[in-house]
């Protein structure tokens, strides 16, 4: 069972840390509904793991390469292109929706 409320993101950072030595956030691409089961397995989640966040997988993600290729296809218009940027699974509250316009700089 997945948690309602929230919804998955593939976001992608600049490879090239700003000034302060942040990576600043460039694509957010949202995912088609997915498998709880299926990103446990892709990310070696233990479905008993006594924190709800990891088996929820509430907290944020590296993405690799195998990763990116099996969650491709449940990105909706976009591509996660490793060699362009470092991509995370995330995750929001489905009432959010990001504004590239309004990045922090």
């Amino acid at each position: 069972m997945d948690v309602d409320g929230i919804e998955r993101v593939v976001c992608g950072y600049n490879k090239i840390p700003n000034e302060n030595g942040n990576q600043l956030i460039e694509v957010m691409y949202y995912l088609k509904p997915i498998n709880l089961s299926f990103l446990q397995k892709l990310f070696n989640i233990d479905p008993n793991h006594p924190d709800p966040g990891v088996v929820d997988i509430i907290d944020c993600y590296e993405i690799n390469e195998e990763q990116a290729k099996a969650l491709q296809p449940y990105v909706i218009d976009g591509v996660i292109d490793l060699e362009k940027y470092d991509f995370m699974l995330e995750c929001h509250a489905k009432e959010y929706k990001w504004d590239p316009t309004n990045l922090l700089q």
